[in-house]
Order: C-alpha cells, then structure tokens, then sequence
C-alpha cells in the first residue's frame, strides 16, 4: 500500500510540474512576442543614447576618456539583458528534462518491481505452465507455497499440505496443516474434517505409529463428532499400539459403522481380525459388525470408456421382487481396483438389509455425481442370484 501512494504522489507531482513547465513555456512564448518590441525599444534607446554621448563629447562637455566610458556601459547593459533571458531558459529547459527523465525511469522500475513483489509475474507464469500443459509437480509446490506465504488463507495452506501428503512429505504437511487450523475458525463446520486430515498426517510423519500428538488430535475430534470415520480408525490405531486388543476392535468396528469406502472397511475388518487373534476375542465376546456381506469385483475397460469427472457407479443389491436396493455402494474411479463390499450396514432402510435375505441380485449402474435420484443412469452391469454372507468374489464386467 506504500508503495502505491509512493507511485501515485510521484505520477501526480510529475504531471503537476508538466503542467508547469508547460505553462511556463506558453509564457516564455507570449513574453517573447512581446519581449520582441522591448528588444527593438531597447536597441532605439541604446542608439539614441550613443548620439548623445557623441553630442556632448563633440561640445567638449565630455572628453574622450569618459564618452568611451559611457559608450562601454550602454554595450554592456545591452548584452548583459540578453544572456541573462538566455541562460535562464536553458537552465529551465535542462533542469526539467532530467526531472522528467528521472520521474520516468523511477515508475518504470518501479511498475516492475511492484508486478514481481505482489506476485502477479508467478501467477502469470503458473497459468501459462497450465495452459501449456507444462506443470510440474515442483512448479505446483513452489507455486502453492508462495500463496499460502502471500496469502496466508486456510484453503491455501490446506492444499499445501494435501500436495505435501501425496508427495510423501508428512512433516511439511503437519506444519501445513497447523497453519491452515491457525487460520480457520474454531466453530467453522468443516473444522473437524481439516482436524482429521492433520491427525493423519501426524501419524505419517511418525512412521506410521503413533504418538501422544497424535492421540490429542484424535480425541479432540471424537469430542466434536463421535462418529467422525478417521478418528475412529486412528483410535483403534492407538488401542492396539497399546496392547489394548478389546478397545482396538471396538473403535475399528465404529469406524466401519461410519466408513463409506470398500476399501476402506476390508482394511478395517483386516485389523479387527488381527486385533481378535491377538487378544483373543471371540464373537460372543465383541459380536461382528458386518454379519452379512457380498464381494463384488467390477470388470471396467478403461479403453471402451474413459471415466469423465462427473461420473459415478452405484453398486447395489436387489432382493426377489423389489424395486429399492437393500444395499447400495456409491463407487469412485478410485475404488474400482480393489473389491466392493456391500454389506448389512449399507441398507437404505432399517427393516431391509442383506442379513433379512438369503439371494439377491447385484447390479451395476452408471450415474451422475451430481445426480441424488437413484432411479437416474443408465444399468451397465447385473448379476442375478447371489447367496449373502457368501466367501466368494463374484466379478461383473460391464458393458460400456
């Protein structure tokens, strides 16, 4: 802000002294017309002063010595007015040619000087790198850590540390992250997701143990939203680093509970199986969560048809008979690799759920993300007669 009132004062005392220059010079020029009768006038009064000194040296009221003297005055007052008028105007002249010169070269430099410090050259250069296709990772880095410097904004500092995360920068991220928490409010609603995602890098950074920082954050976020999926599963994380087996499985069984993702919850049940042999729990100790469940593998030809950005596959089984899914997965590109778990806990309705069904038939349905209609897409893949609570993998491929 400085620096623009600086630029500003300078661009108008700049043109202020133009202006006066200027009106100076229209002086000059009026005062030359009629400095040109004063000239002529002066010129008569030296010639008829020169007469009379002639006149009285001739009547011999002036010797010879002192009419030379006085001739020598009149030439020298005559000349004298003359330079004086010159000189001045170019010292006038030269005077605002260096001015002006000086002011020009001090807003060119610094016009540029204020284009790089505010930051407009590395948001230039960044967009065309994208319109080329040019980017970089190391170009995406270095261009989000000047914003997040310049700015100072949570969401600047947010996908500072998510680029951190994927580049496997954990303890950059950390520090990202708790710049991006300093910045957002503490009752801002997606506060605790933004607490999630900084619990999980913790836990990165330390090798993938964890820690008492990492246990704070953890329960700061289960105060603020018992449920809250990552946290759950961070929590069991902690339990079983600590031998504590019986709560290992019960947060690992929350956080399939409010899990979304397959591969998510195989990993979970995974964990849980390990934590049960371990600390030998049985079922009738800690009943299963997941008492019922399908395994779907989806068959996807990338090349017949790309995945676009709007695009979403719902997964879903249908019992004999009825028209609404008794579970339903919403799967992304991601998710398509490893297998798709529907489950007793993914019914729509309470009373309906693959533990109350013994076939069903599994169908697949290309969607839009923006689309919350169920009946919306278009059916792309089925399988009819599926046993629940079977071991098997059933593979679909779908028909693009």
């Amino acid at each position: 802000m400085i620096a623009y009132l600086a630029m500003i004062s300078m661009i108008v005392l700049s043109m202020v002294y133009l202006y006066g220059v200027l009106a100076q010079y229209a002086g000059n020029s009026l005062s030359d017309s009629v400095g040109g009768n004063e000239e002529q006038e002066r010129q008569a009064f030296a010639t008829l002063r020169r007469v009379e000194i002639a006149e009285e040296r001739d009547a011999g009221r002036l010797t010879p010595s002192e009419s030379n003297q006085l001739l020598a005055d009149v030439e020298h007052e005559v000349g004298a007015v003359g330079k004086r008028r010159k000189h001045f105007f170019r010292t006038d002249v030269s005077f605002a040619r260096w001015l002006m010169l000086g002011a020009m070269a001090i807003m060119v430099l610094g016009s540029v000087s204020l284009y790089q410090k505010l930051g407009y050259a590395a948001e230039v250069v960044f967009t065309q790198d994208l319109q080329t296709q040019q980017l970089t990772p190391q170009k995406i880095t270095e261009f989000l850590q000047y914003r997040s410097e310049r700015y100072g904004r949570t969401e600047d500092w947010y996908y500072l540390a998510s680029d951190y995360v994927s580049a496997g920068k954990y303890q950059e991220a950390v520090t990202a992250f708790e710049k991006a928490l300093e910045k957002r409010p503490q009752h801002a609603e997606d506060r605790v997701a933004l607490l999630a995602e900084y619990a999980l890098a913790i836990f990165y950074a330390n090798d993938n143990q964890s820690s008492p920082k990492m246990q704070t954050v953890v329960k700061t976020i289960l105060q603020q939203d018992p449920t809250q999926a990552t946290a759950l599963d961070l929590k069991g994380v902690a339990e079983f680093a600590q031998h504590n087996y019986l709560g290992a499985v019960l947060a690992w069984q929350e956080a399939i509970r409010y899990s979304v993702r397959s591969a998510e919850r195989l990993a979970l049940l995974s964990a849980i199986a390990k934590a049960r042999q371990l600390g030998r729990i049985d079922y009738q100790q800690v009943a299963p969560i997941i008492t019922h469940q399908l395994a779907v593998k989806i068959e996807w030809d990338a090349n017949a048809r790309p995945w676009r950005s709007d695009d979403v596959l719902l997964v879903y089984a249908l019992a004999e008979g009825e028209k609404m899914p008794i579970a339903i997965q919403r799967v992304f590109p991601e998710d398509l690799e490893p297998l798709i778990l529907l489950t007793n806990l993914d019914a729509l309705m309470p009373t309906a759920t693959l533990a109350e069904t013994k076939k069903v038939d599994v169908v697949v349905k290309l969607s839009s993300i923006n689309d919350n209609d169920l009946t919306k897409g278009r059916i792309i893949g089925i399988k009819h007669g599926l046993l629940t609570n079977s071991k098997e993998i059933f593979a679909i491929k779908v028909a693009l």
